[in-house]
């Protein structure tokens, strides 16, 4: 197949397929409806089948945009033997999420590491290209399974070509993902083009076919043979029109027979049974019209481009559209998420028994990570609802999945429909009451929302209580949770006042079946941090992550990267707790959840204390001041302090720390509507006695004894507590109890703290021998973790027993390019914000550069960094 003025674009494939040195094994072409995407597209499977590769693929169709894995199945059905070939737990994941096998929808990962695996099957019998058109239609599922398959193809003798619309402006591209444009035909080539295909036009016929066209190959071969309608268009109509007018015209000149099977073929994406309900005169109407053409895909029909399609649908009358639609839903009722959509369009009366089907079918949606799909059917269910006060429950609960799913306006628009239908406020209040906070942390309207309704939202009322850690609020919401039947608000309340029980949350979690609500999932597992439960739930926290990050319950999904940042922080994983936050941070940001990125913003800030980054730490505190303190965020001003004590402490500076702890906890109370408090004991000990507050470290180490059993971590923070206040003689054998808990090694830096306390308490009693394992030991755990203040400290002290410390080398050569850019600029005194605007960077990425950077320079602030880098010249870095 000739292709003019396409040489750049076909040899970018031909390099692609043949797996060329250097060249990514993918490429992604993207450009305007008409510009010969898929002409490349065919060129590029036709080149690979003469080489001898395989070719999987498919196409992705707007009907099927909504059907979770409707785009794997494509891909995976020719090579269905092949799931024999991988492990089981792979294949059996594969042919749950495809629906061949009863079970619980799998998590994203484990689909994606699955199709990875038999792709790699299917690779070893030989090369393999995936080739998908108009990808912009493939669903959201697949997509991401995709997008894992095709930044994993390197090791495989695989390769990917797809083709998709044009990106947006507001589009992200992934980076590992080649994306090339394909752009209208030069003039020389639109006019070679026009000249083959339709030669002998008159010459001002020629100019205005070339003009109109703009070197759009469709435009050049359709507008010359276009007339009927075209004509009557306005002088200023789009190309796209242009187009979709021309093939309409063609269309109506068919039989109205061929009109309906192409209208449900359309809407229906070119399936076999469609073309068979054609005679081969009828097949070669549509051909001659320029309508379809015969190829090698299952059907052996497809339309020629996406704009035919459009024009057939654009076409049909309503009624025509949903008497297509009703046969559709009588060929799916196997398939009942298909089934759902084509049921929604093919009727019109209002219908219950329509209505309950749609519905039943939503709530299976929602569960597979589909939420924000659900809502849109739950919508149309409640317009097909004839009795008023179900349409309003079917609203309603549309609305809490909006939501969830982060379409906070599409939320409140829907409460106020469901007001028409029936006044009942218990529900939509709670709804209304969580859009507030998620969306403008506005925490006391609320509080106010409900309070004049007690059954109203009684978990919402629970949230924002741990949310302004008010003792007044927190007696009122016990008030209504003691009347409350529901086990997870119960539970939540006794946990987040200090009164749950480890085991209580233990048994909710392990109850919980594979398909629960990401919401209940959510709640639960914020539980388990208080109980220091999180690291056995951290398939729970991926599901939450992977399921519903698309158009899942992206609220939930938010919860679950901050449960993760919390998890790797404790574990000493500290760039993956950094990876965690900003992921759900950017999801936050895009989703315009407020209090949710506030949160994550503390983690933030959590990471840059502990690693003696003070500076942004107080960067994010001071963001989080300014957002928490005028809406009564206590929680989020409590752990600003926390970041900002903590900092203090990392650099010795114990009056400032001391200052921010008891801000957070006065000494010798341990408030319990204070969600922070109890974790504070060890810390406000320590800025107590380091300052010579002996009483006041006594007395709030004596009214921690209680917390002791409450959860492991806490046990070894209260066990350290009291060694620092102990008499002499018994605080070693303290300090050595506490380190002798079960699995203290699972916090490492909590780990390194009390070791370190200990090193320090015997070196000082002159016992340089006993203090040295201790200190080295700490110092080692600090370096692992990055916490590079603390494991200066720790450096210190066995300085001071006597070892020579060697002076980590300089890491200067482990710096990227870019890493040691920011470096440079920071140290001439320029600010994050100054540095990103001069590299293109936004703040919280140099903040992470920095982040990298401290550690490996083996320095704790911007103050250092002159002299660490002195001599490091652009040669020595990575």
């Amino acid at each position: 197949m000739d292709i003019i003025g396409r040489n750049i674009e076909l040899t970018s494939l031909w390099q692609t397929i043949d797996r060329a040195p250097g060249v990514p094994p993918n490429v992604v072409l993207h450009g305007d409806p008409g510009v010969g995407k898929s002409a490349l597209l065919q060129a590029a499977v036709a080149y690979a089948r003469q080489q001898g590769v395989r070719v999987l693929g498919g196409s992705g169709f707007e009907s099927e945009a909504q059907l979770a894995f409707a785009g794997l199945h494509q891909l995976f059905a020719p090579v269905m033997e092949y799931l024999d070939r991988v492990e089981p737990f792979h294949r059996d994941t594969l042919r749950r999420a495809l629906g061949l096998r009863d079970g619980p929808a799998p998590d994203r990962l484990a689909t994606s590491v699955a199709s990875l695996a038999v792709m790699a099957a299917v690779a070893e019998d030989g090369p393999v290209l995936i080739a998908v058109e108009d990808a912009h239609w493939v669903d959201h599922p697949t997509r991401e399974v995709m997008m894992f398959i095709l930044l994993r193809l390197q090791p495989y003798d695989a390769r990917a070509v797809f083709a998709r619309r044009p990106l947006t402006a507001t589009e992200r591209v992934t980076p590992g993902i080649h994306m090339q444009e394909v752009g209208p035909l030069d003039d020389e080539a639109a006019g070679q083009l026009l000249d083959l295909l339709h030669p002998g036009l008159p010459p001002s016929v020629r100019e205005r076919v070339l003009a109109e066209a703009a070197g759009n190959p469709l435009a050049i071969i359709e507008l010359p043979q276009t007339s009927v309608g075209v004509e009557l268009l306005p002088s200023g109509a789009s190309l796209r029109t242009r187009l979709e007018t021309g093939f309409a015209g063609r269309l109506l000149e068919l039989p109205p027979r061929i009109r309906t099977t192409l209208l449900v073929a359309a809407l229906d994406g070119d399936r076999l049974e469609h073309r068979a309900e054609l005679s081969p005169y009828e097949l070669l109407e549509a051909e001659r019209a320029g309508l379809v053409t015969r190829d090698s895909t299952p059907s052996g029909l497809r339309f020629r481009h996406p704009l035919v399609r459009s024009a057939i649908i654009k076409t049909a009358s309503p009624e025509e559209t949903r008497e297509a639609h009703a046969v559709l839903a009588e060929q799916h009722k196997a398939d009942p998420e298909q089934r759902m959509w084509h049921l929604a369009a093919a009727t019109v009366e209002p219908d219950e028994r329509v209505a309950a089907e749609i519905e039943k079918a939503a709530r299976a949606v929602s569960l597979k990570g589909g939420t924000g799909l659900a809502v849109k059917a739950l919508q149309r269910a409640a317009d097909l609802t004839p009795d008023p006060p179900a349409r309003a429950a079917r609203l309603e609960h549309a609305a809490e999945l909006a939501s969830e799913s982060g379409q906070l306006d599409l939320a409140q628009n829907l409460l106020d429909q469901a007001r028409r239908y029936l006044d009942d406020p218990a529900r939509a209040l709670a709804t209304r009451a969580q859009i507030l906070m998620l969306r403008d942390g506005d925490l006391d309207a609320a509080r106010r929302l409900l309070r004049g309704t007690p059954a109203a939202g009684p978990l919402v009322r629970v949230m924002a209580a741990s949310y302004t850690q008010d003792p007044k609020e927190w007696a009122e919401v016990t008030d209504v949770v003691t009347g409350c039947d529901d086990d997870l608000v119960r539970l939540l309340h006794d946990v987040f006042l200090g009164r749950g029980s480890a085991t209580l949350v233990r048994t909710a979690l392990d109850a919980l079946p594979a398909d629960a609500p990401p919401g209940r999932v959510a709640a639960l597992c914020r539980a388990a941090t208080w109980m220091d439960l999180l690291p056995d739930y951290r398939d729970r926290i991926r599901g939450l992550i992977e399921g519903e990050t698309g158009r899942g319950a992206v609220t939930h999904a938010a919860s679950g990267y901050w449960l993760a940042a919390h998890d790797h922080f404790l574990a000493g994983e500290w760039e993956d707790a950094e990876n965690a936050a900003n992921a759900g941070l950017d999801l936050c940001v895009r989703h315009d959840l407020d209090l949710l990125a506030h949160d994550l913003r503390c983690s933030l800030g959590w990471l840059a204390a502990a690693r003696g980054d003070a500076d942004s730490a107080k960067e994010y505190s001071k963001t989080v001041e300014q957002w928490a303190a005028p809406r009564g965020s206590g929680l989020h001003l409590s752990l600003s302090a926390r970041n900002l004590a903590l900092a203090a402490m990392a650099h010795g500076d114990y009056d400032s720390a001391y200052a921010y702890w008891t801000s957070v906890s006065p000494p010798g109370v341990i408030p319990p509507y204070v969600a922070y408090a109890p974790w504070a004991v060890f810390d406000l000990v320590e800025s107590a006695v380091r300052t010579g507050r002996i009483e006041e470290a006594r007395a709030h180490a004596a009214a921690a004894e209680n917390l002791a059993e409450r959860a492991p971590r806490l046990r070894l923070h209260v066990r350290a507590a009291q060694a620092l206040v102990a008499p002499p003689g018994e605080a070693v054998a303290l300090f050595r109890s506490a380190l002798a808990l079960p699995r203290t090694e699972r916090w490492p830096f909590d780990h390194a703290r009390v070791r370190l306390a200990l090193g320090e308490l015997q070196r000082r009693r002159l016992q340089p021998g006993e203090a040295r394992p201790e200190l080295r030991r700490a110092a080692d755990l600090f370096a692992r973790v990055g916490a590079t203040a603390w494991q200066q400290r720790a450096e210190q002290e066995l300085r001071a027993t006597g070892v020579a410390v060697t002076q980590r080398p300089n890491a200067a050569h482990g710096l990227t390019a870019q890493q040691l850019e920011v470096a440079r600029l920071a140290a001439s005194g320029l600010s994050n914000k100054e540095i990103g605007e001069r590299l293109f960077l936004s703040s919280r990425t140099v903040s992470a550069h920095l982040y990298r950077i401290f550690p490996k320079l083996g320095i704790t602030s911007r103050a250092a960094l002159r002299d660490a880098l002195e001599g490091v010249t652009a040669d020595a870095v990575n």
